[in-house]
């Protein structure tokens, strides 16, 4: 029947969708009045903590002990205690010229320089967790610390070991030579 009734009549296929327009237009008089201005936002006051009060730290006497003579490696202990702003061990000594290693350029050279690096032996003693700090700092040449073996160029360097270094990696530039 149904296909008797839709063949014959255009009235049975436009019933549905003037009853869907009545109820449409039933419901969308029903809503509550909805204010379409634009409303700006409550202002927002914030009001600073309290400061905590102060506490003054009591003095503390410190103990008099004999002096001692310090043993010849303790400055170099502590000063391998120090480190650089990104928690790598920080270099003792003065600089080497990390343009010597292969994939250091000059960019990257003052970058590692501004992270506290700027000496061979440092780059050679790095492990995981080193390469891992200092690779977050790279930015786009994050990945050259594995991709160009800095560390170890950096071992063969720190050692003099030149000859094993430009048979692995390449002539070094000969006025920089150790």
């Amino acid at each position: 029947m149904w296909p008797f009734c839709s063949a014959n009549s255009p009235l049975w296929l436009l019933l549905p969708f003037l009853i869907g327009l009545l109820a449409g237009w039933w419901a969308w008089g029903r809503r509550p009045d909805i204010d379409t201005s634009v409303r700006t936002p409550d202002p927002v006051v914030h009001t600073p903590p309290a400061p905590e009060p102060m506490r003054v730290a009591e003095p503390v006497a410190a103990p008099v002990a004999a002096p001692v003579a310090a043993p010849v490696a303790a400055p170099v202990v502590a000063a391998a205690a120090a480190l650089t702003a990104i928690g790598i061990p920080a270099a003792i000594g003065d600089a080497d010229d990390l343009l010597q290693i292969k994939g250091v350029g000059p960019a990257l050279n003052s970058l590692l320089n501004s992270l506290g690096v700027s000496r061979f032996d440092q780059i050679a003693a790095w492990g995981r967790g080193e390469i891992e700090k200092v690779d977050g700092h790279l930015g786009s040449f994050k990945g050259r610390i594995d991709r160009d073996s800095w560390v170890d160029q950096a071992k063969l360097l720190a050692t003099g070991a030149v000859a094993e270094f430009e048979r692995r990696f390449g002539t070094l530039d000969s006025e920089n030579k150790k």
